[in-house]
C-alpha cells in the first residue's frame, strides 16, 4: 500500500513574535519544513502534502513543486488542518502517516521503523518517555496499559502534567480510518478545536522511540536555538567518525550539504554552509565563514577568513582577515594575505597577494607576485573591465591597473605606478613624477612662518 505523508505547516507561530511562517524558521541553517521532507521522503513516502496557511504562498514558493498542498483557511486545531487534506486522503487507498513542519529532529530511520513495524494496526503513533514534557499531548493510558486517550498540554489538568510519556505528535493510520475517526471528533473544549490527538480515543498502537529529542517541537525563537545546536552537534559528531578533527563540536556549525574529507581540521567558530566541500590535509581556523565554495587538499584557511562561491587549489594559504568574493578561483600553491579581496579572478598556480590588496575582474597568470596595496581599477562607472596579467609580473606596492589593461608575461611594474596601457613581455613600467630635493628648504620654510 502506498504511503502519504501529510506535513502540518499551517501554524501561524505566533510565540515566534514573526510575520514570516514559523515552518520557514531555519534550524541549522537549513527551513525547519525542509527536515519533515527529507524525512518523510527517507521513510518512504510516495506522495508529501504540505498543509499550509497563514503565510501559504511563501511556503509554496520555497518548496516549489516537489510536494503538493492543502489549505487550512481557519486555525482550528490539529484535527482540522488534517482534515483540510480530506480530498487527497479519500482519494487514495493508502497510509497516512502525519507530521508536524516545526520538528526539525526527527530522523527518516525512526520514520521508517515505526511505519514497519506499525503496518498492520489502523491508528498508530510514536510516543516517548521525557524528563520535561511540553508542546504535545500526554498518553493517559488505562491500568492495563492500554491508551485510553491523548490529552493536549492546553487542556491538562495538574495531574495529568506530570506524566511523562508524550504522544509526540506523529501518526500512521489506514485512510478511511482517519477519515471516519476525524469526522467524529468531539470539539466541547475550552477553544472549540479538533485535537488530533483524539483519533486514538477507540484504540490505538503506541509505538515507543527510544531519543527524546527527535521529538522536540519548536514554538519559541529559544525552541528554534536549542535544536539548532542538536543538529550541529550531529553533524558534528558524524564528521568526526567519518576522520576529521573537530576541536570544539558544540561551537562547530556546518549545513546539512557540507562534505568534509578525513584529516580535515576544524577549529572552534567555523561556519561551514552551502554546497561548500573541504578536502583533507585542510585546516580552517577559527572564525572563518565558508559558504557554496571547494577547498582543496592541504590548504589553510586563516582567522577570520570569508569565502563564498570560490575555489581553492591544493596548497593554498588564505587570510587572515581576507576575503574571497564569488567567482575566485585559486589554481593552487597560492597565498591570498591579511585584507587581501578578491572578486571573479583566476588566479594562477605559485602567484600571491599578501597583504593589503584588491583584485576583482581579473586574469593573472601563474607565479605573480603582486605587492601590498596593489588595485585592478575595474569600474568606471557604468561597465566592468578585466586586467590581464601573464606568467612571472612582479607588481610592486601600490600600483594601480585601471582596466581593460594587459601586463605581458615576465613584466616588472614599479612601485606606485598607474598602469593605463598595455605593458609588453619582460618590460618594465614605471609612471612616476620625477623626484625633486632642495636640501636647506624645511629649516627656511619654518624661519619663514616664524616671522609672520
Amino acid at each position: 500500500m502506498s504511503l502519504l505523508t501529510i506535513i502540518l505547516a499551517a501554524g501561524k507561530g505566533t510565540r515566534m513574535k514573526s510575520e514570516n511562517p514559523k515552518v520557514l524558521f531555519e534550524a541549522a541553517g537549513r527551513p525547519m519544513v525542509d527536515y519533515a521532507v527529507s524525512a518523510a521522503r527517507e521513510a518512504g513516502a510516495n506522495e508529501i502534502n504540505v498543509v499550509v496557511g497563514s503565510g501559504a504562498e511563501l511556503v509554496k514558493a520555497h518548496l516549489g513543486n516537489s510536494v503538493t498542498y492543502s489549505v487550512q483557511k481557519e486555525q482550528r486545531g490539529t484535527g482540522d488542518a488534517v482534515m483540510a487534506a480530506e480530498e487527497i486522503i479519500k482519494d487514495k487507498k493508502c497510509r497516512v502517516l502525519i507530521l508536524c513542519g516545526d520538528m526539525p529532529l526527527v530522523s527518516g530511520a525512526t520514520l521508517r521503523n515505526f511505519v514497519e513495524e506499525a503496518e498492520h494496526h489502523p491508528v498508530s503513533f510514536i510516543t516517548v518517555d521525557v524528563e520535561k514534557p511540553f508542546g504535545y499531548g500526554r498518553v493517559v493510558r488505562g491500568t492495563n496499559g492500554n491508551v485510553l486517550r491523548i490529552v493536549e498540554q492546553k487542556d491538562a489538568n495538574e495531574n495529568e502534567k506530570r506524566i511523562k510519556e508524550i504522544n509526540t505528535g506523529i501518526y500512521l493510520c489506514d485512510g478511511d480510518t482517519l477519515l471516519d475517526r476525524l469526522s467524529r471528533i468531539d470539539t466541547k473544549n475550552a477553544q472549540g478545536e479538533f485535537y488530533l490527538t483524539d483519533i486514538v480515543s477507540e484504540g490505538a498502537y503506541a509505538y515507543k522511540a527510544e531519543d527524546e529529542d527527535e521529538f522536540m517541537g519548536v514554538n519559541t525563537r529559544a525552541h528554534l536555538a536549542a535544536a539548532s545546536k542538536m543538529i550541529w552537534r550531529r553533524r558534528a559528531e558524524r564528521f568526526m567518525e567519518e576522520g576529521v578533527s573537530i576541536l570544539d563540536p558544540d561551537t562547530f556549525y556546518a549545513g546539512a550539504d557540507v562534505e568534509i574529507k578525513k584529516d580535515a581540521v576544524i577549529y572552534p567558530n567555523v561556519y561551514i554552509e552551502g554546497e561548500t566541500i573541504i578536502h583533507s590535509g585542510t585546516t580552517i581556523y577559527p572564525g572563518s565563514r565558508i559558504k557554496d565554495s571547494v577547498i582543496e587538499e592541504n590548504c589553510e584557511i586563516k582567522d577570520n577568513t570569508l569565502i563564498q562561491d570560490s575555489f581553492v587549489g591544493k596548497g593554498s594559504s588564505v587570510g587572515p582577515m581576507a576575503q574571497l568574493r564569488p567567482g575566485t578561483k585559486l589554481l593552487g600553491e597560492n597565498k591570498i594575505g591579511n585584507f587581501v579581496e578578491t572578486k571573479k579572478i583566476s588566479f594562477g598556480e605559485g602567484s600571491k597577494a599578501s597583504h593589503l590588496t584588491y583584485l576583482g575582474d581579473a586574469d593573472i597568470g601563474k607565479d605573480v607576485n603582486v605587492g601590498c596595496g596593489t588595485i585592478t581599477c575595474n569600474y568606471d562607472g557604468i561597465n566592468k573591465h578585466v586586467t590581464t596579467i601573464g606568467d612571472g609580473v612582479f607588481v610592486g606596492s601600490d600600483v594601480q591597473f585601471v582596466a581593460p589593461v594587459n601586463i605581458g608575461k615576465g613584466a616588472l611594474i614599479g612601485a606606485g605606478s598607474t598602469i593605463t596601457k598595455d605593458v609588453p613581455e619582460d618590460s618594465l613600467a614605471i609612471t612616476r613624477a620625477k623626484q625633486l630635493i632642495k636640501e636647506g628648504w624645511v629649516s627656511s620654510w619654518k624661519k619663514s612662518k616664524e616671522k609672520k
